[in-house]
């Protein structure tokens, strides 16, 4: 099973254009070139859903033993790992604090390699995070697959990941990939008198204690402008 960490980051001031490109030319390539870690994707939080200034970024590793070689092969970065402790230094000024989430993809969440040959990753990005009733995740799992996914590919969306946290039980995040931002508004418009969504919300109300959600936005391939 695939392992992923999950950067969330507060930017300072106007630095997420920045911060982002420091992310898609230095950390990315560097990361998966030394270390077999691999860049899924990069967003800005959409700032009239969520918090802003914000980054959000996710990295991809094979499993728990790539995961502990690379960590062990990078840290402490000033020993083993110093371009990325410069990449860490010339980054202070954009960033203030955030948090990092590391996660374990379900069977049947997509790899980066699957992401980009079927071209899943669309400009909006809805971000769920949910938290389950005590031991229903894996029954949470099993129904998001058998019964939401049909029913989301059907309106055009895209799952890009399902995971649950490594070290908060109950706990995880999806990704769904949207066409455009007509696209997430048309599924907002409907959201209520679609039956079979509800008929899904309703089986979601069996399985989770809560959940909450924000749009990402994917950034251009030169981000700096941003």
């Amino acid at each position: 099973m695939a392992i992923y960490v999950f950067e969330t980051i507060d930017v300072t001031g106007a630095g997420r254009g920045a911060l982002i490109d420091r992310y898609q030319t230095g950390w990315g390539p560097h990361l998966e070139d030394e270390f077999g870690i691999r860049l899924v994707g990069i967003w800005a939080t959409g700032g009239s859903t969520a918090n802003w200034p914000e980054a959000n970024v996710l990295w991809e590793m094979d499993d728990w033993e790539q995961f502990g070689r690379a960590q062990g092969a990078r840290f402490p970065l000033e020993e083993k790992d110093p371009y990325g402790c410069e990449l860490e230094r010339h980054a202070l000024a954009l960033r203030s604090g955030g948090r990092h989430d590391l996660l374990v993809g379900a069977a049947f969440c997509p790899s980066r390699a699957q992401i980009r040959a079927e071209d899943r990753a669309g400009p909006v990005v809805l971000r769920e995070n949910v938290r389950s009733r005590g031991g229903r995740f894996p029954d949470y799992h099993a129904a998001l697959e058998s019964d939401y996914i049909p029913l989301a590919t059907s309106r055009g969306i895209r799952l890009l990941g399902a995971y649950r946290h490594s070290l908060r039980p109950n706990v995880g995040m999806n990704l769904w990939s949207f066409r455009d931002w007509a696209h997430i508004c048309e599924t907002m418009e409907t959201i209520e008198t679609d039956p079979e969504r509800n008929a899904w919300t309703a089986r979601e109300h069996e399985l989770l204690e809560d959940t909450e959600g924000w749009l990402l936005a994917t950034p251009p391939a030169v981000a700096l402008g941003t």
